[in-house]
């Protein structure tokens, strides 16, 4: 079954493709890669981040691409200073955490006084996955 939107659709849904976007979509994309659902009820995650914009955009790619949604209540959002994303598929048990690289912030910021808005997106696209997050798989 395949399920999800494009990092495209993604950003019409949220009404533009800023970095922290990208960051939740990119989160619920690898999750998916490891996880594998079979429908879009086998995964839910727990997402740690501070709780006020931009850090909550990155809900909004979460649910684009892996699924999680506040409406099926397979997403939980906990304030954090941290920023981290663990997805479990529901069935087997085996999760996924991706910690976001403590210099991803400051890079954005970068970026974003350097290009604006799609600079910033554009610079988290790129970034291999190893270089956005900590990543540990757990069964």
């Amino acid at each position: 079954m395949v399920f999800g939107l494009t990092l495209e659709e993604a950003a019409r849904l949220h009404g533009h493709k800023g970095p922290w976007l990208v960051i939740g979509y990119r989160a619920g994309m690898r999750a998916r890669e490891i996880l594998k659902p079979e429908t879009e009820h086998d995964i839910a995650c727990v997402a740690k981040v501070p709780k006020k914009v931009p850090y909550t955009c990155s809900l909004d790619g979460i649910q684009a691409s892996a699924g999680c949604t506040l409406g099926k209540l397979t997403i939980e959002v906990i304030d954090s200073d941290s920023i981290e994303f663990e997805f479990t598929h529901r069935r087997s048990g085996k999760k996924v955490l991706l910690k976001l690289r403590e210099e991803i912030p400051e890079l954005i910021e970068v970026k974003y006084r350097e290009g604006g808005l799609e600079a910033a997106a554009k610079c988290i696209e790129e970034l291999e996955l190893r270089e956005l997050f900590e990543e540990t798989v757990t069964q």
